[in-house]
Parts: C-alpha cells; structure tokens; sequence
C-alpha cells in the first residue's frame, strides 16, 4: 500500500517540475535571448523481483539547444549571438552572461 502511495506522490512531483518549466518557458516566450529549459525525468527502480517499484526521479534540467528567430531592428549596437555564445557584462557587481544583445552607448 505504501509503494503505490511513493510512486504516486513521485508522479505529482516530476509532474509539477514539468508544470514549472513549461509555465516559465510560456512567460519568457517573448524575452529577447531567452533560450527554454526542459527536464529530463528516469525511472527509477526500488527493490527487484514481483515487489519491485518504478518512481520517477526528481529531474534533471537542461537549457535547450534550439534558438529562437533572429530579427533586423536597424540599431547599430544590436547584436546576435548563435551557438553556445554568451555576452560577458562588467557591472559594478562583477560580471554577468547574457544573451540580450540590445546594447547602447553612454553619454
């Protein structure tokens, strides 16, 4: 009675990490440079034999390898980048990545 109670509540928990993901995913749609993540669920198997059991395991996540549309916007210091490349920012806090490529120039 117990294991089928495990496997269930391991269910709901990859279950609502995918919820999670997809819903973040949706929101930042439209966020320029914004690449999805997905999650990577296994089985994973307790015991051996007819009393064996299948849970599902928490998930790994991944950032997605696809990109998204590259558009013209006529600025100068607009940029793109493809691949696994990333823009290095020094801030006054150190350093941060990113892939939003709309840049401007102080005054």
């Amino acid at each position: 009675m117990q294991d089928s109670l495990y496997v269930a509540l391991s269910s709901q928990i990859a279950l609502e990490r995918r919820l999670d993901t997809i819903a973040d995913n949706v929101a930042n749609a439209s966020t320029i440079g914004f690449r999805a993540t997905g999650v990577k669920f296994e089985d994973v198997v307790s015991g051996t034999g007819p009393r064996s059991v299948s849970f599902a395991s928490s998930g790994n996540t991944y950032l997605s390898g696809a990109h998204g549309a590259l558009t013209e916007t006529g600025n100068p210091f607009d940029f793109a980048v493809q691949g696994d490349a990333w823009f290095a920012i020094d801030t006054p806090a150190g350093t941060v990545m990113t892939r939003d490529g709309r840049f401007s120039m102080n005054e």
